[in-house]
């Protein structure tokens, strides 16, 4: 008897057995995205919220497959908030995948966040401003990473007045490992000035009469009433001192000065200045800054003081006062009486092709003297420097790889490397062979970091470099003329003057064709489709063609 009931045991596993074989073969997996709202480390299980709001308790399989950023990781990694996607079959979770870049509240064990504005940039030394008005250094290194828009990026392309995220590895580090940019969002839309009528109840907005607006170098009007979106965290000033926004209602029927942000489509205001007295502007070179007084002389030996509520604009970005530096070129709105003024707006107009002293990025050009292996030589070549072609008789090394873009100008065609050492392009005019067959060495504009060729743009004859100018602006429009090709509209464009030293803002609006230009963005050659409005721009242009073209 008690055989023959074992053999019923046995037999009744074996059936379990093969069920459960059958089961994944007959059954098909269920998915959940959604976020961690609790876990339960004794007991294995984990309750995740669908993005409908309904939650699922799920114990955690055996084997399951655990990723966080793609790699391998434990349950005790994993953090209430946390945003997820999981397999589960019945009430058993067989996959969760979570990533730590997408949810700021993730702290991996033994590290920190640190999130706020970046006041300063020296080399490898930041200095942030935290959320509390803290200001605190860091550091970074070679092996930090920079993520824009989801997308690895060069420290270089980090700005004065940033919006960041830092990631540590380590809680006593001050070494950044990793450093998350807000992306455009830090950007003002534009600098608006017009009277003030009236806020709401609600002082959620308030209204401007016969407003303007700062561009190509000067006011010019925009709209006789403007809504502005606005919250009682936004900064007042006047006359140097912080106001209520309580009181803000008293001020109907004055000037204001307003930095404006672009909100999921809708303008708000982000720093707001109350005019005291009468209005003087000024564009001009800064000859010296005095931090210990909070002013400033301009080259027309006109003394300006500043204050913290001062709105200052670089890069088109809210920055501190320490963004000043002798030798900018700015436009000045300041308020006051006689000789004696406030600040009420900076812009500073200056930009290089590095956006600080982290970049090491420069445009060469010359004759190709030689190309070997994965190395050119230019003689007699030019180097950009501060906005000017500086020329050497001289000879200058430069490095291409496998990621350099290589493009000949002639054929309007990208070229392989083999191609190009291949190629006629640079040639020994003297010998034989090329008196023969008629051939000269090419010339090639070079955009490098450090002695590394980003991307390079070949032609047989050498442009008139005294013809060509540095001009800066932002996309306006963007068109593809029948005509004369793709082109792009500038607006707030200004052109670096040699003679004066000095930006000068043009009142028109520039058009270039940029069909035969490289288009370089974030440490890569992009295509003119990558373009869009807003995007502001350093170029190198010959009036009507643009040679080199840097989204900033």
């Amino acid at each position: 008897m008690k055989r023959f009931t074992s053999y019923i045991v046995l037999l009744a596993v074996l059936l379990t057995v093969v069920f459960a074989c059958k089961v994944p073969e007959t059954l098909a997996y269920s998915t959940i995205d959604g976020y961690i709202i609790n876990i339960n480390m004794a007991e294995s299980r984990i309750e995740v919220e669908d993005y409908r709001g309904y939650v699922r308790v799920l114990n955690i399989a055996p084997g399951a497959v655990l990723l966080i950023d793609d790699t391998p990781a434990a349950l005790n990694d994993f953090r209430i908030g946390m945003e997820v996607y999981a397999h589960y079959l019945g009430n058993s979770l067989t996959r969760l995948e979570s990533w730590s870049t997408e949810n700021p509240g993730y702290i991996p064990p033994g590290g920190k966040v640190r999130t706020g504005i970046i006041k300063s940039i020296d080399r490898n030394q930041l200095i942030l401003q935290l959320t509390t008005g803290k200001e605190e250094i860091y550091y970074t290194s070679p092996a930090t990473i920079v993520l824009k828009d989801g997308l690895n990026v060069p420290l270089s392309t980090l700005y004065e007045g940033d919006r960041v995220r830092l990631y540590f590895d380590e809680r006593d580090t001050s070494v950044v490992s990793r450093i998350s940019i807000q992306g455009d969002s830090v950007r003002i839309k534009g600098l608006y000035k017009g009277t003030l009528y009236s806020q709401n109840s609600m002082g959620s907005s308030i209204l401007l009469k016969d407003v303007e607006v700062f561009q190509n170098g000067t006011w010019r009007e925009l709209k006789n009433i403007l809504h502005i979106a606005y919250n009682r965290d936004v900064p007042i000033y006047y006359g140097g001192q912080k106001i209520s926004p309580n009181n803000l209602k008293y001020y109907n029927g004055k000037t204001v000065y307003i930095a404006v942000k672009d909100f999921f489509g809708k303008e708000g205001a982000e720093q707001m200045v109350v005019k005291s007295l009468y209005e003087s502007t000024f564009s001009e070179k800064i000859e010296e800054v005095n931090w210990y007084a909070s002013a400033f002389e301009l080259k027309n030996k006109r003394n300006i003081d500043f204050s913290e509520g001062t709105i200052f604009v670089k890069n088109n970005r809210l920055v501190d006062s320490y963004a000043l530096a002798p030798g900018q070129d700015a436009f000045v709105v300041a308020d006051g009486r006689g000789a004696k003024a406030l600040a009420s707006v900076v812009y500073i107009y200056n930009q290089d092709i590095n956006n600080s002293n982290i970049g090491q990025y420069w445009l060469y050009a010359g004759k190709l003297d030689m190309v070997i292996d994965n190395k050119i030589v230019l003689s007699d070549f030019f180097i950009l420097n501060q906005n000017e072609w500086e020329s050497f008789d001289d000879e200058k090394e430069l490095y291409f790889d496998n990621d350099t873009f290589i493009f000949d100008l002639e054929n309007m065609e990208r070229i392989s490397n083999e191609e190009f050492i291949t190629g006629n392009y640079a040639v020994d005019e003297d010998s034989s062979y090329a008196r023969r067959q008629g051939l000269k060495s090419w010339y090639a504009y070079a955009y490098t970091d450090g002695d590394r060729v980003v991307a390079i743009a070949l032609k047989k004859n050498m442009d008139s470099l005294l013809r060509q100018r540095v001009t800066l602006g932002t996309i306006q429009t963007l068109e593809d003329d029948a005509l004369v090709g793709k082109t792009v509209i500038l607006r707030d464009a200004r052109d670096w003057s040699s003679r004066n030293e000095k930006w000068m803002e043009k009142g028109l609006p520039v058009r270039m064709r940029v069909e035969k230009s490289l288009l370089i963005k974030d440490d890569r050659m992009i295509s003119w489709d990558e373009l869009k409005p807003g995007d502001d721009l350093y170029c190198i242009r010959d009036d009507f063609e643009c040679i080199f073209l840097l989204v900033k």
